[in-house]
């Protein structure tokens, strides 16, 4: 889905205008380095370095939506 897409949250600015699909290729981006991915983002996250730890992130969230 698109990010900044849910009514219930409070998305910052820049994440509103990201323009961003969370897919597999996005998401792993981001979780690599969010200020980098979203600049002005406000989430408080300094990324997951390791990409077997990302994969392994990934895997488990792309389950759950299964």
């Amino acid at each position: 889905r698109k990010a900044a897409s849910r009514d219930d949250f409070r998305y910052s600015g820049p994440m509103r205008r990201s323009g961003l699909t969370w897919d597999r290729a996005t998401l792993d981006r981001y979780l690599t380095d969010p200020q980098a991915a979203v600049p002005g983002t406000r989430m408080p996250y300094s990324g997951m370095p390791n990409a077997e730890d990302r994969k392994a992130l990934i895997d488990y969230l792309e389950k759950g939506l299964k």
